[in-house]
């Protein structure tokens, strides 16, 4: 890593279900941290060959024929085209909500089936369909972010199948196909023109235009080449391209995923593979949802609130202090259990009405336990999934990479080691991760480096191995941790029954 800079982005959360985010700030931070980098990088423009663009993804940013946005974008923990996915997806006879013969369609053409709570693309398209029709109808097209980038830095408006699976409308059947199912298109009732056009998984979209390179310091020959979702890159960027090799990430998000060599469904898990850049090749979907979110709500909303306890401002080094202070708690955390749901579950059970919560405070309970418990409940989450990715690819997982801010914790990577029972192998510049990635893919894009060779170029920090002496408490509180989703499914719908 030569230089990095990062900026700021605010998100709109309200108690309607809404999540935005303005892809103008996007946009505008996008430029001024390139612009720090390149100054500070002192690399000479010519050298720069290619900018690629890594992001969160089932998040939509509706644009007009300029590639202008036309409101904020709606954010992946937006859930407010819940209701439509679920009556576009509804009929008889009925599999878990889903209409027997629409589900069969969905995942025959596209490996996935709208979700119920409505954090997918399709649910923000439907949302602003119905809600918002007056932006609709002035939508050139629908974009993720990614693309929302690469447009704005070439002035090509593109898309990819590996981009726009979250949308539920792309022929998924054929790797590297560019075809929009106009079967699902007619079950969502949406219009095939309101969609990118389709280039290749792995494909240069354009050299940047002149004014961007001026404006950036860049050279007009710089490349820029397709984008790619960030558990993907996050896979490139620890180094896990081959098969099976398995990665942790927590971020903003909690997912697990590896390459597989095959499309796949399990309705069950809300598991998936989705394609990948890597010709034949698809990536495991194990989004489970919020996971770094968690500590950064714990630590704005419980810590440092802007309210009239006065507690003062987030300090700059509130996620060390966040580190400390678990490191400060028994294993098991006194028994308290950190309930990480903030938005519902995806995978490995996708429930949009389940939340989070401490179970088990009692009066000696102190930040200390709830600061391990957030931690360890994300441990268990990710042992919930290893089982169900173990039955996806057919195989036991002997070993994690861990990627992600969160990897940049050793207590939190001993954690893992001692639930998991498994290696934990934490990565060298973890928080680097996904962009990592995505200059790795740039690089094989325009053939500077194989993919054979990304293994080589990935370094690990430290390989954490579990302490036997944790096994029998974590196996416990782990299967408590399964009985409390179990037995609260039904109250948690009772009480968010509206979304």
């Amino acid at each position: 890593m030569v230089s990095s800079a990062e900026s700021n982005i605010t998100t709109y959360l309200l108690q309607d279900g809404s999540g935005e985010q303005d892809p103008v700030e996007w946009w505008n931070a996008a430029k001024q941290t390139a612009r720090q980098v390149i100054r500070e990088s002192n690399v000479a423009p010519e050298d720069i060959v290619a900018i690629g663009c890594d992001s969160q993804w089932s998040v939509v940013v509706p644009v007009d024929r300029n590639g202008e946005p036309l409101m904020r974008a709606v954010h992946w923990m937006d859930t407010r085209g819940g209701k439509y996915n679920r009556e576009i997806s509804a009929g008889f006879p009925r599999i878990q909500g889903y209409g027997l013969f629409k589900l069969y369609k969905w995942i025959k053409l596209t490996g996935l089936v709208p979700t119920r709570s409505g954090v997918d693309s399709l649910g923000h398209v439907l949302f602003i369909k119905h809600e918002r029709p007056e932006i609709y109808a002035k939508t050139y097209k629908f974009l993720e972010p990614m693309d929302f980038l690469t447009a704005r830095l070439t002035g090509k408006i593109t898309a990819t199948q590996k981009t726009m699976a979250p949308f539920f409308v792309v022929d998924n059947r054929q790797w590297g196909s560019r075809q929009y199912s106009r079967e699902l298109l007619r079950l969502a009732g949406l219009d095939q023109e309101k969609f990118p056009e389709l280039i290749q998984n792995k494909a240069i979209v354009g050299p940047i235009s002149s004014s961007i390179a001026e404006d950036l310091g860049l050279h007009p020959s710089t490349q820029v080449v397709a984008g790619v979702g960030d558990s993907n890159a996050s896979a490139i960027g620890s180094g896990a391209v081959m098969d099976y090799e398995t990665i942790i990430y927590i971020g903003t998000t909690l997912y697990m995923t590896c390459h597989v060599p095959f499309k796949k469904t399990d309705l069950g898990s809300y598991m998936a593979s989705l394609p990948s850049p890597f010709e034949s090749r698809y990536y495991l979907l194990g989004e489970q949802g919020t996971g770094g979110k968690c500590v950064e709500f714990f630590l704005k909303n419980i810590i440092y609130p802007d309210d009239e306890f006065n507690t003062g401002p987030k300090p700059d080094d509130a996620y060390f202090r966040f580190n400390t202070m678990a490191s400060a708690a028994p294993a098991g955390s006194d028994g308290v259990i950190f309930l990480p749901w903030l938005n519902g579950t995806v995978v490995p059970s996708e429930d949009p009405h389940v939340r989070g919560g401490f179970i088990n405070l009692s009066v000696s309970t102190s930040r200390s336990h709830m600061s391990r418990a957030i931690m360890e409940g994300l441990a268990y989450n990710n042992r919930w999934t290893r089982e169900a990715a173990e039955k996806f690819i057919g195989r036991r997982i002997e070993n994690f990479r861990f990627s992600g801010g969160g990897a940049m914790s050793d207590v939190w990577s001993q954690i893992h080691a001692d639930v998991l029972g498994v290696p934990i192998q934490q990565m060298e510049d973890p928080g680097n991760t996904t962009v990592r990635g995505a200059a790795l893919l740039a690089l094989i894009t325009l053939g500077y480096r194989s993919v054979e060779e990304i293994p080589g170029l990935i370094r690990y920090k430290r390989v954490f191995e579990p302490d036997n002496s944790n096994r029998e408490l974590y196996d416990r509180m782990y299967t408590q941790y399964r009985e409390l989703f179990k037995r609260n499914k039904r109250i948690f719908r009772e009480l968010n029954k509206k979304i």
